[in-house]
């Protein structure tokens, strides 16, 4: 009877002291439901296999980084991509460090407002500059470039330079051995889609037989610059004839194409005037130099080394009209395009 007690008094207390002790009873297992797995629509199949495609880069193709690693040039050869942008980056950072060298009074001068003189429209070519022109452009040149100083590509900026900072002046800039004056003169097709819409405003006359190419080529760098002053002509004529603007076409021949001297500025167009006389007479106007060398004497002296001073090129530009086109073979290439270039000035307005 007593070992029974005992017994039953046991069994009545063992589930407590399994639970003091961390020991539980096992508990019932049940089977987890299963989950329904929903099957991709065709259509959704296909937009994220495309989707995928489009995440998995092609053979040959980068994936998108977000951002790319900062590179260091560890070059072979000084003409490898990196050396030549570390080379470049290196001369800024240490033209830069003597540009500074002006002071602070230097800049205090525009540093709140710019008051330019002029608004410049010329071509993005790297070997076109300011400093061709104007020594000390800060402050003085609104300047805009675009592929063949065109007007029509940058109108937007023109007109700030214009109607907002109140330039005096609009100086369209051409240049010799102008890459956008060529490349419109001949086949845009093979040119990418960005490049051709911005050669679609140049409408230049086409290389015509038995003219030198590089007689042609100089008189299209004119008759563009004149297309472009004709432009701005109807775009701000108000300006112009309340005498608040004055545009002025002008070829910067760092080729020496006018034989004027490599690196001359020679004006082609005032105001839509591009009348050999007339050209004369602004030069004369403006520089305050009369061009009267006239017996032959004074004109060898003023040609002497194959430079001029600004109305003597104008004039030499101006005797070659007539003359362009007419001579032919080597010996007279080169006289055509000097002749070439005041034609163009003088035939796209008449």
């Amino acid at each position: 009877m007593a070992f029974a007690w005992r017994l039953a008094f046991l069994l009545s207390v063992a589930p407590s002291l399994l639970g003091s002790a961390g020991c539980k009873p096992k508990q019932e297992v049940t089977a987890e439901p299963k989950k329904v797995v929903k099957k991709d629509k065709p259509a959704a199949k296909a937009e994220k296999g495309a989707h995928d495609a489009k995440a998995q880069p092609t053979e040959g193709e980068l994936p998108d980084p977000g951002k790319f690693i900062v590179p260091f040039a560890w070059e072979a050869a000084k003409d490898e991509p990196l050396a030549q942008t570390r080379a470049f980056l290196a001369d800024v950072l240490t033209d830069n460090q003597g540009y500074m060298e002006h002071g602070e009074k230097f800049f205090a001068e525009f540093a709140d407002k710019q008051t330019p003189r002029a608004t410049v429209l010329t071509c993005a070519d790297s070997r076109v500059h300011t400093t061709a022109w104007d020594v000390t452009p800060e402050n003085d040149d609104f300047v805009v470039r675009n592929i063949g100083n065109q007007f029509e590509n940058a109108q937007g900026s023109l007109e700030y330079g214009i109607e907002h900072l109140r330039t005096p002046l609009l100086l369209v800039i051409g240049h010799t051995g102008c890459g956008a004056v060529k490349a419109a003169m001949g086949d845009l097709s093979k040119l990418s889609q960005p490049i051709q819409g911005e050669l679609h405003h140049m409408h230049l006359p086409k290389a015509g037989a038995g003219k030198p190419p590089e007689a042609a080529w100089a008189e299209a760098v004119i008759a563009n610059v004149n297309n472009q002053v004709e432009t701005a002509l109807k775009h701000f004529a108000k300006d112009i004839q309340a005498g608040q603007l004055t545009v002025v076409g002008a070829v910067y021949d760092f080729r020496n194409d006018l034989l004027q001297g490599a690196g001359k500025l020679s004006v082609v167009n005032v105001n839509g005037n591009s009348e050999p006389e007339r050209m004369t007479a602004f030069v004369e106007a403006i520089t305050g130099k009369s061009a009267e060398p006239r017996d032959g004497k004074d004109r060898k002296r003023a040609t002497k080394g194959g430079k001029l001073d600004d109305a003597a090129a104008a004039e030499a530009i101006a005797a070659q009209i007539a003359k362009f086109g007419k001579k032919s073979g080597t010996e007279g290439a080169r006289a055509e395009v000097q002749g070439g270039h005041a034609e163009a000035a003088h035939t796209e307005h008449h």
